[in-house]
């Protein structure tokens, strides 16, 4: 189990290195996702259609998501 401050320091260093997405060069920012907080590219939350992204080859596997810490469960 991580302290707040363990967290809070593994969260910097993940938003430093890199800041930006190597596929499309938009900022990265934290989310969290089924106990998980992960680093991922910021237009991730607001994806264009299916087709707009087959037809730009931008898929979102190529956008930067990378696990920073996962959390210990609640309850």
């Amino acid at each position: 189990m991580f302290t707040n401050q363990q967290i809070i320091e593994l969260i910097e260093d993940a938003q430093t290195r890199p800041p930006l997405c190597v596929a499309c060069g938009e900022p990265t920012a934290i989310a969290q996702r089924d106990n998980v907080l992960w680093l991922e590219c910021s237009s991730l939350g607001h994806r264009p259609s299916r087709l707009r992204s087959l037809l730009r080859f931008d898929f979102a596997r190529f956008h930067t998501q990378r696990p920073v810490v996962e959390l210990s469960p609640t309850g």
